[in-house]
């Protein structure tokens, strides 16, 4: 079959910035030929790079690059750039390295690119409008996508309904991405519209949703969601107890950060994450304490509420979980542009349900996908009240952003039944609306 065609994300900029910290934060898999490769470099510590450990271990049935000491790449100098890169040029590095932070996802007879924004550049809009690499995005889906590609089976509506053709995927992605998109209205009120629709659309009869009785379905749906909150007077809806404790936990599942370092922690650093856990569910009194990532602490300075495990730090200091219940201003304008870029950039890569998010049907990716705004907000809270303050600024929202985003399609707890379970009850107890509602204040 011919080449499928590259659909872009629009509304987005990126280029590295050398923070460096995703050659810190990823444990990088390579193929044998990758591996081939670099041993044919046969590097030395005349180049720079470590000679105390090996520059390849076994991962699994494949291999991953080595870390230093410190958790950095082995291939990482102190300028925070790649030797391989410096020495042989780009396209020497693993795949892996080159596309980060796209993600490429085959999309019935198109591949569709999505960003990261784990990566600070990513969530800051930072470099060159993505639109304008289409020749390298081109190039790089021709290495991630095999020239044999067959269409995948578009993701089904729910859990509850049959498949639907790739034509009503793209229908479904129109009206959510101009629904969020569109209006005079905060995004926190085209967000509890959008879940309003899909809402009524899971509740109709499955002969109801296919080809042309969609299409003349959905206008309806949005019209009613409209009538159902003709403005920003938003009812204010407290979660419930249950609601909440599901909430947190899922919180500190997108928190949690594996590098290679948290990984050598060893039997006292399970006992941690075992402990975090527990004190995220009972939500009460401290937050605990937890590691930033890198990359944001790079980026964002010192400003992070979550504090870096190399600073000295007392559970006195973090704020507690009754504290981040109090209004915030989640409602601003800076913040509104930063969901509307991250949710269309999520919706056209379609990297929140099927094959790219954990095989998830379109509705419960897309309940999924909205959860993100409330944990984004609530992390944001968090890093307002660890520096004393009651309002959270675009900055705060920025890294809880890049901090949770690593997680989010990626962590292997949130792929497992019981945390896909955990979506699917909250959406039935009506609880992702009064989430988004409530944080957003």
């Amino acid at each position: 079959m011919a080449r499928p065609g590259v659909v872009l994300p629009i509304l987005q900029n990126w280029s590295c910035h050398n923070c460096g910290g995703c050659c810190r934060e990823h444990q990088i898999v390579i193929t044998a030929e990758e591996k081939t490769r670099i041993d044919k470099h046969q590097w030395t510590a005349a180049d720079g790079v470590t000679d105390d450990r090996p520059l390849i271990v076994v991962h699994g049935s494949d291999f991953r690059l080595n870390h230093q000491a410190d958790g950095a790449c082995v291939f990482l100098d102190d300028h925070g750039l790649c030797r391989i890169h410096s020495k042989f040029g780009e396209a020497a590095k693993p795949l892996a390295c080159r596309a980060y932070p796209y993600a490429v996802h085959p999309a019935g007879n198109s591949v569709t690119v999505s960003l990261r924004f784990s990566c600070p550049s990513v969530v800051q809009n930072l470099g060159e409008a993505v639109t304008q690499q289409r020749q390298t995005l081109e190039q790089l889906a021709r290495e991630i996508v095999p020239s044999n590609y067959q269409a995948l089976m578009p993701p089904r509506l729910s859990t509850l309904k049959q498949l639907v053709t790739w034509p009503d995927v793209m229908l479904l992605l129109a009206f959510v991405e101009r629904g969020l998109s569109v209006g005079n209205v905060s995004f926190v009120t085209r967000l509890l519209r959008v879940l309003t629709w899909i809402d009524l659309l899971e509740k109709v009869p499955p002969e109801t949703i296919i080809g042309d009785q969609l299409k003349n379905l959905l206008p309806v749906l949005h019209e009613a969601s409209v009538r159902a909150q003709p403005d920003d007077d938003l009812p204010l809806v407290q979660p419930t107890g249950i609601g909440s404790t599901m909430f947190r936990q899922l919180v500190a599942q997108l928190l949690r950060h594996d590098t290679d370092m948290t990984a050598r922690s060893g039997f006292m650093g399970r006992i941690r994450l075992l402990s975090d856990g527990i004190r995220f569910t009972l939500g009460r009194g401290r937050i605990p304490i937890m590691a930033d990532p890198i990359s944001v602490r790079i980026a964002f300075s010192r400003r992070s509420a979550i504090v870096p495990e190399s600073a000295p730090a007392s559970l006195a200091t973090m704020p507690t979980f009754a504290q981040l219940e109090h209004e915030f201003g989640g409602r601003n304008p800076e913040f509104d542009e930063l969901f509307v870029r991250y949710f269309r950039v999520k919706l056209q890569g379609l990297h929140f349900c099927g094959r790219a998010c954990y095989d998830m049907p379109f509705i419960d990716g897309f309940q999924s996908l909205a959860l993100m705004y409330p944990a984004t907000l609530w992390v944001a809270r968090m890093r307002a009240a660890r520096n004393g303050r009651q309002t959270i600024s675009l900055p705060d929202v920025q890294a809880a952003l890049a901090t949770l985003d690593h997680n989010f399609g990626y962590s292997p707890a949130l792929g497992m039944p019981s945390a896909k379970k955990r979506v699917q009850q909250l959406a039935t107890m009506q609880q992702v609306s009064a989430l988004c509602s409530w944080y957003s204040r």
